[in-house]
């Protein structure tokens, strides 16, 4: 167990499953690549955080535009009953 990069994740605001992944990928790799991850262990953290704020935004965007289409089609149907309505 390497206690530089324990002592990193426990000091990071990674969520829970990256800690995990980083951990299990860190002693999957090659001596200089964990070494690496540790000499650039706040660059990781700051790119992780930054792919996940994006997804955040991603997912609130496409999930405001289906709610929009949504109510567009509610609204639609709507009309297309009062127009049977009135015809009636």
């Amino acid at each position: 167990m390497n206690t530089q990069l324990q002592k990193f994740l426990e000091s990071s605001n990674l969520m829970e499953k990256d800690k995990y992944e980083i951990n299990q990928i860190f002693y999957l790799l090659p001596p200089e690549k964990q070494q690496n991850i540790l000499d650039n262990f706040d660059a990781l953290a700051f790119k992780l955080e930054k792919v996940h704020e994006e997804i955040k935004f991603e997912r609130e965007t496409l999930i405001g535009d289906a709610l929009y289409k949504i109510e567009q089609a509610i609204e639609k149907a709507k009309r297309e009953e009062l127009k049977k309505q009135i015809q009636i």
